[in-house]
C-alpha cells in the first residue's frame, strides 16, 4: 500500500511537470494546444454576394470578393442593368418631361461592373468594419417612340453611362454558416455621359396654321458629387 501511494504521487508529479513550467518570477506557465479563432470568418478567403436594393435603380450585378491575408481584399462585380425606378424622382436622363407629347419608352438591358479594394480594420477577414475605394460603371439603355396625330415617329435610342469613384465605409456581420450581411455608405464623384431624346416644336405663322415636332438625340456630359449606399447578402467559403 505504501509503495502504491508513492507510485501514484510520482505519476501525478510527472504529469504536472510535463504540462507546466515554473518561470523565474514564480508564476506557472501552462501550455495548451487549443487556440480559439479570433473570428468566425478566419480562414474564409472567398465571398460571393448580391445587393437586393439594386432593384430600385435597375442594377443587377453579382459580386466576388477575394481575401489576401486577413485585412486586404479585392471585390469584382459584373451584371446587367434595366429600368431605373427612381427616374421620376432623380430625372435620370435630364429630359423626362414629355407632357406635351404622346411618348412611350421600352427599356433594354445594359451593363454594369465595378472594382473595389478593401481594408478590414479588425484584422479578422470578412468581419467588422472596413474602408474601400470603389470604381463603378453602369450603362442604361432604352428606346423612345413618339406619336404625333396618330402617326408613329421613328424610335429614338437613349443611353446613359455613369462612371463613379467613391470612398466607402462598411460593416460586415457574420450570421453563421458562411452567411454574411454587409452594409456600406460612401461619397465621391460621378461622371454622366448620356444620349437623350429631345423634341423641337415647329409652327407656321401663316395660314394654314400647322404645328409639328422634330425629334432628335442630344449628347451631354456632366461631373458632380455623388453618394453611395447599399446592403449586400453574401456567402463566404
Amino acid at each position: 500500500m505504501k509503495y502504491s501511494l508513492v507510485i501514484v504521487t510520482f505519476l501525478i508529479l510527472f504529469n504536472i511537470q510535463g504540462f507546466c513550467q515554473t518561470v523565474p518570477d514564480g508564476q506557472i506557465k501552462v501550455y495548451d494546444s487549443y487556440q480559439p479563432k479570433k473570428g468566425k470568418s478566419v480562414g474564409e478567403k472567398n465571398k460571393i454576394s448580391i445587393n437586393p436594393l439594386g432593384v430600385i435603380i435597375g442594377d443587377y450585378p453579382l459580386y466576388y470578393e477575394r481575401m489576401f491575408g486577413t485585412t486586404f481584399s479585392i471585390e469584382l462585380g459584373a451584371g446587367v442593368t434595366y429600368q431605373n425606378y427612381t427616374r421620376p424622382i432623380t430625372d435620370l436622363y435630364g429630359n423626362a418631361n414629355y407632357s406635351s407629347l404622346d411618348v412611350t419608352r421600352s427599356y433594354q438591358l445594359g451593363s454594369t461592373y465595378s472594382v473595389s479594394s478593401k481594408i478590414y480594420l479588425e484584422d479578422d477577414c470578412f468581419e467588422g468594419s472596413y474602408l474601400a475605394l470603389c470604381y463603378r460603371n453602369r450603362v442604361y439603355k432604352d428606346e423612345v417612340t413618339a406619336y404625333q396625330g396618330g402617326v408613329l415617329a421613328t424610335p429614338m435610342k437613349e443611353s446613359q453611362r455613369l462612371n463613379s469613384f467613391t470612398f466607402n465605409y462598411g460593416y460586415v456581420f457574420h450570421l453563421g454558416k458562411g452567411i454574411m450581411l454587409d452594409y456600406y455608405v460612401g461619397i465621391g464623384l460621378r461622371t454622366v455621359t448620356s444620349s437623350e431624346f429631345t423634341s423641337t416644336y415647329n409652327s407656321s405663322s401663316s395660314y394654314p396654321y400647322t404645328s409639328t415636332y422634330t425629334y432628335s438625340t442630344e449628347n451631354k456630359k456632366t461631373t458632380n458629387p455623388t453618394g453611395m449606399m447599399g446592403l449586400k447578402i453574401g456567402y463566404a467559403f
